[in-house]
């Protein structure tokens, strides 16, 4: 059954009851008797949540648990070895893991959802959100949201094949048009997973600009008031998670893109919830962090420094000194070696300055 539109706005008078920011540092109970470490999470990200990121960002203690990019479950369930092999990385940070995974099979979804329990991950999300025009054509992701029935069952036979597990779904606002929300909703209400995370935008706005993505997220709050929501969309600061959970009244705030213009701002946003100040990443943080990211002992001479490059990208700009010098290095290995030696330097310079 495809998604009826209709059309409903928050009722006029309805302000949702939201939460003191210092709440935000506390665990999120959930109906399954578990609960999430914290309401500050990271939002999952294909290509960037993984590999070195996850042990630099762990080491520094900027976030307090992992959510992995979805793995596709298509022809059929992949192995447990396969299985433990994909969330290891995750697993060896010592964090809880939330575990995506997308596909088009209920049954398929549900025994996943069990194997991945089975190796020890904290909750299995379902993705229905992703906009790649890749994976809307297989039918996954964000295809899923023109169907609610198929959602609505395929979270109650991952419940159903996890009994007492932590199961969740993310979603869009709609496939075309938010006028699709009530009808989502309403049949994930009536699947009750353990928390519902939403990223105001529709599948088909991607990741354009919007006005109304707030006022989305405050409607999801009226419609589903006894599920855990979790908020995601355009949160670049501090005061941009803030702004979400005093006007929409979310449970948890996902950064997700913010985390690559600024990879500490769970951290700011932990320390901006406390009352303290937030400080400004400096070049050197900024140089330092990358410099980390490109130490990979798994990595041969001749890796490519891609991820590096576009993370620096978004840290630092691609007209700034580094973005061009990194150019000039595709190597991971000569990359490390060119920021090694920056950072060195900028020790240097600064311990000349305090003694002089």
């Amino acid at each position: 059954m495809r998604t009826h539109r209709i059309i409903f706005q928050c009722s006029p008078d309805y302000m949702p009851v939201s939460l003191s920011p210092i709440q935000l540092l506390q665990a999120l109970p959930l109906a399954s008797g578990q609960s999430l470490p914290c309401r500050i999470l990271p939002g999952p990200m294909h290509g960037v949540t993984e590999g070195s990121f996850l042990r630099v960002m762990t080491e520094r203690c900027w976030t307090r648990c992992w959510w992995t990019p979805f793995l596709r479950i298509s022809t059929a369930v992949p192995r447990p070895a396969r299985l433990r092999n994909w969330l290891k990385p995750y697993l060896d940070t010592g964090l809880p893991v939330i575990a995506q995974i997308m596909g088009c099979s209920s049954s398929k979804l549900a025994a996943a959802a069990k194997a991945l329990h089975d190796i020890g991950c904290l909750c299995v999300d379902l993705n229905c959100s992703c906009p790649s025009a890749t994976v809307i054509g297989n039918g996954g992701g964000g295809a899923c949201l023109q169907e609610p029935g198929w959602i609505r069952d395929t979270i109650m036979a991952m419940r159903e094949n996890c009994p007492g597990k932590v199961i969740s779904v993310k979603i869009r606002a709609g496939f075309d048009s938010s006028a699709e929300l009530p009808a989502i909703l309403a049949a994930i209400r009536e699947a009750a997973p353990d928390f519902v995370t939403l990223h105001y935008r529709c599948v088909s706005e991607m990741y354009r600009p919007i006005t109304q993505g707030l006022q989305r997220l405050k409607l999801a709050r009226e419609l589903l008031p006894e599920l855990p929501l979790v908020g995601s969309g355009d949160l670049f600061t501090a005061a941009d998670a803030i702004q979400m959970q005093q006007q929409c009244g979310v449970d948890a705030v996902a950064p997700a893109r913010g985390l690559l213009a600024n990879p500490a701002l769970l951290q700011h946003i932990s320390l901006y919830c406390q009352g303290k100040e937030v400080p400004q990443l400096t070049e050197q943080d900024k140089l330092r962090f990358l410099c980390d990211l490109a130490e990979s002992k798994e990595s041969s001479p001749n890796t490519p420094n891609g991820f590096l490059l576009r993370f620096c990208a978004s840290l630092m700009g691609q007209t700034s000194n580094t973005f061009q010098e990194l150019l000039k290095r595709p190597k991971l290995l000569e990359s490390y070696n060119y920021l090694q030696q920056r950072c060195q330097d900028m020790a240097a310079n600064q311990q000349q300055r305090i003694t002089s």
